[in-house]
């Protein structure tokens, strides 16, 4: 009778597990960059070797190249190439994509998470509701941005150190969003703008599991991580419940003053108000106020998550070059003595030399790569000729588009805070040369609210605190793979003390 030991049937595993697995690339296809590690393919290199790795397979190549992580074969896009995923959105799927890595269907059991409805909804939400009404909600940011930087950074008459200043940027962003999304009745309560604060660092683990059984199949990641959730551990939950016990007495009393003044009825301008007038809105039903609360998650995710990653890499690209400070400074006393400190919409656009500051931060976000599609046509040919199949995921590579040496020179890679101011070219505009915020017609678009609102955040503070990184030196940011977090290196904060 023959006995296998352990080691023999695990090297039997691997060999069948190798035959399965390997990479079959069509004829016509975008070139599989080589690779010398069975089964890991390029995984190492992608996860710890990839910026250098990501150069040497576009400048060896070109701009269309496919490489095997993870068990995947994924395709690159830089180029003409990428301008083209954003143009034909109906053959590219970022949705399914994205709940691949962050599977919101099974954590906002309500809404069904991100579908191709629901996004068109929030898409429409954010054009319409927020970055549609930035001249009537600019104050209650403004307002709010005060208040927060003063529960969060406070009186630094002696210097001040903090170390994770993500999170304190993220605390100060909550604030006016929470307004903006169920109205100041129901934001004065700290535990509701605390769930909205948290939520993303909350489902942040889930976003850096490395998806290490796709090796075996790729659907078998997604099982896993789920698995708990099918047995009842959802971390939105509590915040949930937090946001149902504050926003029903608000509605409750809003559809009170509606019934009294009838057309005298003055609407509340926050998102709330909005999702009240949809024609499914009906609180007492059940599953319906979970709906609309998942629905305003949705929005926290997108925008306060994002608003304070913005603003706190221009925070940290500040804090490491005092010169470029000094000069925003000089800008933003120049506005603040014209508005006598009550920032207009009209003011926020004055600030040319913020404006392009934000955008140059932007462009060295540091992600090498980002918006992971899924082929969903039949097949899909480029203008270069090669053809991606059916279920084929590609991702578009960002740094290659950002750090452009046709656009922004040789020295592209460096940073340049001002280069533009006098291009017509503000942070809020998508090109093929600046992609930070997607392209095409379904281009973000929360964006005016996100830059606008980081402006304004960056402006309140300059007047107010002068910042350094406490090494002396420009901070980089942390890569984890292809992707980057803020640093965790300290800040110092200083009261300013302003030109007599």
């Amino acid at each position: 009778m023959i006995e296998f030991s352990a080691f023999q049937i695990f090297v039997i595993f691997m060999i069948i597990l190798y035959i399965i697995r390997r990479p079959r690339i069509g004829k016509s296809e975008p070139p599989l960059v080589p690779y010398s590690i069975p089964i890991l393919g390029h995984t190492y290199n992608y996860l710890f070797n990839t910026k250098k790795f990501f150069k040497e397979c576009k400048e060896q190549y070109g701009g269309c190249f496919s490489i095997y992580v993870f068990g995947q074969v994924m395709t690159i896009l830089s180029g003409d190439s990428l301008i083209e995923v954003f143009r034909n959105p109906d053959d590219f799927d970022l949705i399914s994509a994205a709940n691949e890595v962050l599977p919101l269907q099974h954590l906002l059991v309500y809404n069904g998470g991100t579908n191709r409805e629901s996004v068109k909804f929030h898409a429409k939400t954010a054009r319409e509701q927020v970055s549609g009404k930035l001249d009537l909600n600019i104050g209650i940011v403004q307002k709010y941005l005060l208040k927060g930087m003063e529960k969060w950074i406070g009186d630094c008459n002696d210097p001040k150190t903090i170390y994770n200043a993500w999170n304190m940027v993220n605390g100060i962003i909550s604030l006016p969003i929470a307004n903006i999304l169920v109205g100041e009745e129901a934001a004065s309560h700290e535990d509701l703008v605390k769930s909205f604060e948290n939520l993303a660092f909350d489902l942040g683990p889930l976003l850096i599991i490395p998806p290490i059984l796709s090796f075996i199949h790729p659907k078998l990641h997604e099982f896993v991580i789920t698995l708990p959730m099918k047995f009842g551990w959802n971390p939105v939950s509590r915040h949930r419940e937090v946001v149902m016990n504050r926003v029903k007495p608000v509605i409750e009393k809003r559809l009170k003053e509606k019934n009294v003044f009838g057309d005298n009825y003055k609407p509340y301008n926050d998102i709330l108000e909005y999702y009240m007038n949809q024609p499914d809105f009906d609180h007492t039903k059940p599953n319906n106020l979970p709906y609309h609360v998942d629905n305003l998650f949705v929005m926290t995710f997108v925008s306060i998550n994002t608003t304070s990653r913005a603003a706190v890499d221009a925070l940290y690209d500040l804090a490491g070059r005092p010169e470029v400070l000094n000069e925003l400074y000089e800008e933003a006393l120049t506005i603040d003595k014209e508005c006598n400190g009550l920032v207009t919409l009209t003011d926020v656009q004055k600030m040319v030399k913020l404006d392009s500051f934000v955008k140059e931060s932007l462009r060295h976000a540091g992600n090498i790569i980002n918006l992971a599609h899924y082929m969903i046509s039949k097949s899909f040919t480029f203008s270069n000729g090669f053809t991606i199949p059916k279920g084929r995921k590609t991702i578009l590579y960002f740094d290659d588009a950002l750090k452009s040496k046709e656009y922004y020179g040789n020295d592209a890679e460096e940073f340049k805070p001002f280069q533009f101011v006098n291009a017509n070219s503000p942070a809020t505009k998508v090109d093929r040369s600046y992609i930070i915020f997607g392209g095409g017609k379904h281009a973000c678009p929360g964006r005016f609210f996100a830059v606008n609102e980081t402006k304004l955040f960056l402006h309140k503070f300059i007047l107010k605190y002068k910042v350094s990184t406490k090494s002396g030196k420009i901070e980089e940011k942390l890569l984890i793979g292809p992707y980057t977090i803020p640093s965790r290196s300290g800040l110092v904060f200083e009261n300013k003390v302003k030109n007599k």
